[in-house]
């Protein structure tokens, strides 16, 4: 558990949320095109990856472009990081 936000993360979110913040800790950008870091989950698990994204999204860690190509890292989704 998250002790920041008081928001409980299921594995998949916190391996999303890692992969992020290691593409954060490398550029200090925080918005990324989604294949970027689709590239880095591992195929037999994408579902299980994909459904992680969604959940920090639908969380507010993480805003998804209009187009559903890129995303943002959000405030919460930063301290979330931490």
């Amino acid at each position: 558990a998250d002790h920041h936000s008081g928001m409980d993360l299921i594995p998949s979110e916190r391996a999303v949320l890692r992969q992020i913040r290691d593409l954060f800790l490398e550029s200090s950008v925080r918005t990324y095109r989604l294949n970027l870091v689709a590239a880095r989950w591992p195929a037999i698990h994408y579902d299980a990856y994909r459904a992680g994204f969604a959940g920090l999204v639908s969380k507010g860690l993480l805003a998804s472009s209009g187009d559903g190509l890129a995303f943002t890292i959000t405030n919460a989704g930063l301290k979330a990081m931490i």
